[in-house]
């Protein structure tokens, strides 16, 4: 059956990229060239979160690796999101076997294999959307809210591990086993973002969470991973020991996430120009294809300076 639905799929909100960009157009990094494009064609990949397929093994994969050891209260919600992921190719099996494949009926599951997901995704997006806006305003008072404040965890770790699981697993597998992941990636980015979501919730009074206003010349950026743990390394797929979010908002202003005496603690909410540029090279360094700015100078700079920071992770 041919592919029906949408075919280009977005990874990182185009309302998120409109920060950076004038009349649509955006700065960006991409392999070594520096182009200026439409925030139609960047952070996007071709069926990205097309639905693949799940035998009952792979279903039972899921459950040993992902869900068994869920908190208690999110297994029937992890159990339903892969009932959802496998009933349209479990429907289409079923009236295929039986002899009552029409295709009008084919072509509405074959653009459920094609959206879903991706609808799921913007829904999401739009929950978190008005706490993106807050930020934007210098407010975190909705953190104040439970309710809310559980919404914007969760919406902040999908952010996190939608692309990163990517260039983490291309890393950690033998390519053998990279397929294999993807086959399963849909449910599992769900699984362990909403797992994740649920413990930075839990954890929220423990972390020191701020907002950076960056006055300089120098602008943030942001890329097609715009949520990083700055704790970690880039180039080493070794699991970290802290867990301290960087979130660029704007070209001036920023999030971040941060556990008790961390390193990473500004001296105050009001950053330097080196500071902007060093965490524009750590942006840089965790993205997945695409880094974005609002100046062409500033992507010039971490183009030139980037393999040199790289070295010294």
């Amino acid at each position: 059956m041919p592919a029906i639905g949408k075919k280009l799929h977005h990874y990182v909100p185009r309302f998120y990229l409109k920060a950076w960009a004038e009349n649509n157009l955006v700065y960006c990094l991409h392999r070594g060239e520096i182009l200026r494009v439409n925030l139609l064609n960047v952070a996007s990949e071709n069926h990205f979160y097309r639905l693949h397929e799940l035998s009952p093994e792979d279903v039972e994969f899921i459950r040993a690796v992902a869900i068994n050891d869920s908190p208690p209260v999110l297994k029937p919600l992890h159990e339903e999101l892969v009932r959802t992921f496998t009933l349209p190719y479990l429907a289409k099996k079923n009236l295929e076997t039986a002899g009552l494949a029409a295709p009008k009926t084919m072509a509405e599951i074959g653009r459920m294999i094609a959206e879903l997901n991706e609808n799921y995704h913007t829904s999401i997006e739009n929950v978190f959307k008005p706490y993106l806006h807050s930020m934007f305003a210098g407010d975190l008072s909705f953190l104040e809210d439970p309710e809310k404040a559980s919404m914007f965890y969760y919406g902040l770790a999908v952010q996190y591990l939608r692309t990163n699981h990517i260039k983490g697993t291309k890393l950690a597998l033998p390519p053998e086993r990279v397929a294999y992941y993807f086959k399963l990636a849909n449910a599992l980015v769900h699984i362990l973002a909403k797992n994740l979501g649920f413990n930075m919730y839990a954890r929220r009074e423990q972390y020191t969470i701020m907002l950076l206003d960056n006055p300089t010349e120098v602008p943030f950026v942001t890329a097609d991973q715009p949520v990083i743990n700055m704790a970690g390394n880039p180039t080493d797929s070794n699991p970290v020991q802290r867990f301290e979010l960087y979130y660029p908002l704007s070209p001036t202003k920023a999030f971040l996430l941060l556990e008790p005496s961390s390193d990473f603690l500004p001296a105050g909410s009001t950053v330097s120009a080196d500071l902007t540029h060093l965490y524009n090279l750590r942006m840089a360094a965790y993205s997945y294809q695409q880094v974005f700015s609002n100046s062409p100078a500033e992507l010039e700079a971490i183009r030139a300076k980037l393999p040199a920071f790289l070295n010294r992770l």
